[in-house]
């Protein structure tokens, strides 16, 4: 080896397999620029092009092209793999040449042989470019080799993004490397955030799902990712595994959860803001999921307020509630930044929305899933186009409003129950059609349909339990075959069906028996009962399972007789009349009572009563108490470390309208303390009620 080849495989090792990239994901690009940037800064005066030609055999027609670097390599691994293989150079000038392909000089974007022959300055055709082409198959596995070795170092070196596909299998691998510059991965780890991708990709986003969801990301917005990626993202397939496809995948596999940047020694999660629309479509608030290790932090706008952020129920971050989405964030964005954690909302004009679990508020979401309920919020420049859009799918429960902030409309009740108009609206497109699509799923699931003892469900290893007549809909892995069909398999049976993977197959179209059965593909599958009716009468094995207790109770479920102590549920009878009761968290410093007529009653903080505490253990207590509710109360109001908040303890159509006296002091105070915390007629009503007695207004 000569003395230049040496020295560039030293700086190729130190610039993209140091220190600093161990257990990041890292990218071997390496253009013109690039080049003659480690050039000039490491005083090498041979290309990095002549540096490998130097190491070419052409003398010996015998001998592989590159036998002088296999020889190196063969040295490499005898001698236990220590640091990146000598090929490394080899690699890189790959690299090179597949970021010059383009449809320049009389050659095509997709000619990549050509612009390797041309990086050796040879000829075109003839002898030597014939055995340059030749010799690629020994740098396609230098490829491999590189890949191995990254991965059996267990991420010191830096964690593999090599990939190729089957169509472009040996020259895949440095196109890989050239789609990606450093800024491009700098951008990704936003889109990652934005997507609310989870680190590590735990929840398995396939690549076409990412590639879709980045598309629309990118779709009208300038993100600022390299002229060839955003190429490679038009062009992209969308049937099959792909090299971008593959790319992503790796590089979202390998995201810790981090901002790429440098500067702050990537120790920064990030984090997409949500939108919420709450109490009934009156409010919008921002939302942010809590970091599982980061329980409190703070953020704050540039130069301007800061917030500090706790966990609260349902993993999210309390400590937002003051900063109110105007339409200026909307329209241009807000990022809200701190010493540990990023927030950003990235600008759309048409937002999809999900009841979130928890919260029982709707919440923006990445994608739709056919047949659950979703609302959309729309920009008043995109209304015409949604509302055409929700119209063609054909359901008639949707109702247009007014968003709670000015220049929006809200679309409620979208839903998608009709599988051919559903397809015609996907298939018609538009500029805002891409928050009706599906997410590209890799394999089977089964939703909606008429769920029935659900409590059985949890580690029974069965998807669900439905009402015969009322069974699930199976949502379809997109097809990998050329004819776009994919094999399904119901009890062991076997059909390949030309299904849309975008919309639901119904399953109760399919007469079943009652009993189990299993669905979906020869990769995945679940498990599914049907039945007629849920039995009157206790089912057989009732009261059965229960904690052993002699003194203390046993911490697992076991079953139990009738003769031994044990805890076990009960059954009280319809004539029992049970006391009303509200659950309150236990962290929950004070609350009060609310009732119609002026009166104010404290809720005492309850102790864990002794028995508990003598036969329990801790972690079985909970982190909720009950608080038995008198009749005639029907509002709840209590304050946590972060916040007041008010609760309606009956339908707001059976909350009467206040009549409390004029010196009903403590009353009026309790309902101010929560004045802000909803904007319901009713409770207004309330406020104004005790402002009245507080003096801040007139009394009616």
């Amino acid at each position: 080896m000569r003395a230049a080849y040496r020295r560039w495989h030293e700086v190729l090792s130190t610039e993209f397999f140091g220190a600093d990239h161990a257990l990041r994901s890292t990218v071997l690009y390496v253009d013109d620029e690039i080049e003659r940037q480690l050039a000039e800064l490491y005083g090498i005066e041979t290309s990095l092009a002549q540096a490998v030609a130097d190491e070419l055999n052409w003398g010996d027609p015998e001998r592989p092209l590159f036998t002088h670097v296999q020889r190196e390599d063969a040295q490499w691994v005898n001698s236990g793999i220590e640091g990146p293989p000598p090929s490394l150079p080899v690699l890189a000038l790959s690299v090179l040449a597949a970021t010059r392909m383009a449809s320049s000089d009389g050659m095509l974007r997709s000619n990549f042989y050509k612009r390797w022959f041309q990086v050796f300055d040879e000829p075109l055709s003839g002898y030597r470019a014939n055995k340059l082409r030749r010799a690629f198959e020994d740098v396609a596995e230098m490829w491999e080799q590189l890949d191995s070795w990254l991965q059996e170092t267990g991420g010191l070196f830096g964690t593999s993004t090599v990939s190729t596909d089957d169509f472009y299998w040996k020259i895949g691998f440095p196109i890989s490397q050239a789609l990606v510059r450093g800024s491009d991965r700098q951008v990704l780890t936003r889109f990652f955030a934005t997507t609310r991708l989870r680190p590590r990709n735990r929840t398995e986003v396939s690549g076409r799902e990412l590639l879709r969801r980045l598309r629309v990301w990118t779709a009208g917005r300038e993100r600022h990712l390299s002229p060839r990626l955003m190429e490679e993202l038009s062009k992209g397939a969308d049937t099959g595994e792909t090299l971008i496809t593959s790319l992503l995948r790796r590089l979202a596999d390998d995201w810790d959860g981090t901002l790429h940047e440098p500067e702050h020694g990537h120790r920064r999660r990030a984090l997409g803001l949500r939108l919420m629309v709450a109490d009934r479509g009156r409010r919008l608030d921002w939302l942010a999921e809590a970091v599982e290790t980061t329980p409190e932090t703070e953020v704050c706008l540039p130069g301007g307020r800061t917030f500090t952020l706790r966990k609260e129920y349902g993993d999210v971050y309390g400590g937002l509630e003051s900063l109110r989405p105007s339409p200026q964030q909307l329209a241009h964005g807000v990022r809200l930044e701190g010493e540990a954690l990023v927030l950003e909302w990235v600008p759309q004009e048409v937002v999809l929305l999900r009841m979130h679990p928890y919260l029982g508020e709707w919440v923006s979401t990445e994608y739709f899933e056919p047949g659950e309920q979703h609302w959309i919020l729309a920009a008043d420049s995109a209304v015409g186009e949604v509302r055409s859009m929700v119209n063609t799918l054909g359901g008639r429960t949707v109702r247009e409003t007014a968003a709670p902030t000015v220049g929006w409309k809200l679309f409620k009740g979208v839903r998608a129950v009709n599988g051919g108009a559903f397809a015609r609206t996907l298939d018609r497109g538009g500029a805002h059609s891409y928050v009706l699509e599906p997410q590209i799923r890799h394999r089977a699931e089964l939703s909606g349909g008429l769920r029935i003892a659900t409590e059985y469900r949890v580690g029974s290893g069965v998807a669900g339990h439905f009402l015969r007549g009322g069974g699930p809909d199976l949502l379809l892995p997109a097809s990998e075959s050329p004819d776009g069909l994919v094999e399904v398999v119901l009890d062991g049976c076997t059909e390949k069906l030309r299904a849309d993977p975008r919309i639901p197959f119904p399953l109760r179209l399919v007469p079943l028996d009652e009993g189990e059965h299993e669905v979906g593909t020869a990769q995945s599958s679940q498990v599914f009962t049907l039945h007629d009716g849920l039995h009157d009468g206790l089912p057989p094995g009732t009261g059965m399972l229960g904690y052993d207790c002699n003194g203390t109770a046993q911490r697992k479920l076991s079953e139990v007789g009738d003769s031994g102590a044990a805890i076990r549920g009960a059954y009280a009878p319809d004539s029992k009349r049970l006391p009303r009761t509200e659950l309150v968290r236990s962290d929950v410093l004070e609350a009060v009572l609310i009732d119609h007529r002026g009166s104010a009653r404290r809720v005492k903080q309850q102790s864990v009563p002794a028995w508990m505490v003598s036969r329990l253990p801790e972690e079985a207590r909970g982190s909720c108490l009950e608080v038995e509710v008198p009749e005639g109360y029907v509002w709840l109001v209590y304050r946590t470390a972060a916040r007041w908040s008010v609760r309606a303890l009956a339908a707001v159509e059976d909350i009467p309208d206040p009549a409390p006296s004029h010196d009903d002091y403590a009353w009026a105070h309790a309902i101010l303390s929560a004045a802000e915390r909803s904007h319901a007629p009713v409770w207004l009503g309330y406020v104004a009620a005790a402002e009245a007695i507080a003096g801040k207004r007139g009394a009616s």
